[in-house]
């Protein structure tokens, strides 16, 4: 069950980063190469790049170093909640084994982002919507498992509280017999 935990935890991104890293940018392909994919399909750098680029450098940083971050993010997202300081906290609160871990925060941030209320025509913005939106599933997901998880559990402590309850009062029962078979002559 914990490795399906840990499993869980990272799937979001190592799909977030295959995606991103097979589908090349229009900067890398060369000048006469068509694109593999549609127009509609190619991965336009930018903030999804940089998104990318600062969860790397957050999976490099020691415990203390990505608590001044943690820090530092979420003062800054008080100050200005924009898109890029919103991911940026979200992004860290997902991150495993740290002390400030908080999927359900982060998923909480995810659905409240403020939609756009005209359509995007901006490639950067849809890309940080549908970023927004796979993140939010998966996180809902990983959710809902744990929860699965935590209640199954709790129903095998409870099973194991029964058995043992059982077993000292079968104990008990053959303790009488014994007891029964030495009083009689």
């Amino acid at each position: 069950m914990i490795r399906l935990r840990q499993a869980l935890q990272i799937l979001p991104i190592v799909i977030l980063l295959t995606g991103c890293s097979t589908v090349p940018t229009l900067s890398t392909l060369p000048e006469n190469q068509p694109s593999p994919c549609p127009p509609s399909e190619v991965v336009v750098s930018g903030q999804m790049d940089d998104m990318m680029q600062y969860y790397d450098s957050l999976r490099k940083q020691s415990s203390p170093e990505l608590i001044k971050v943690y820090d530092r993010v979420k003062q800054n997202f008080g100050q200005n909640k924009s898109d890029a300081n919103r991911i940026r906290l979200v992004l860290l609160l997902i991150l495993p084994n740290t002390s400030f871990r908080d999927v359900p925060s982060a998923l909480h941030l995810l659905n409240e982002w403020p939609r756009d209320p005209k359509p995007a025509n901006n490639n950067h913005n849809n890309n940080l919507q549908s970023f927004r939106n796979l993140l939010a599933a998966l996180l809902a997901e990983q959710q809902r498992l744990s929860n699965s998880m935590d209640e199954s559990s709790h129903k095998l402590k409870e099973e194991q509280k029964r058995a043992d309850t059982l077993q000292h009062q079968i104990d008990a029962i053959k303790s009488m017999e014994k007891n029964l078979i030495l009083i009689e002559p």
